[in-house]
């Protein structure tokens, strides 16, 4: 939970190298660890363009 529950977040929108979001990644995806983390420094922190770019992949 966001420590101001007024603040909605766009945290959801965003994903980090984190081991909870890079396993999210690998679950969904259904890529290696690898690819995960290249993913999200190659497209940046939003999880719409990782998702675009491990489809390329």
């Amino acid at each position: 939970m966001a420590d101001n529950p007024k603040k909605k977040g766009r945290d959801r929108e965003l994903v980090s190298e984190q081991e909870h979001e890079v396993a999210y990644l690998m679950r969904t995806a259904k890529v290696t660890r690898q690819k995960a983390l290249r993913a999200i420094r190659e497209a940046g922190p939003d999880r719409e363009k990782v998702m675009e770019y491990l489809a390329r992949e």
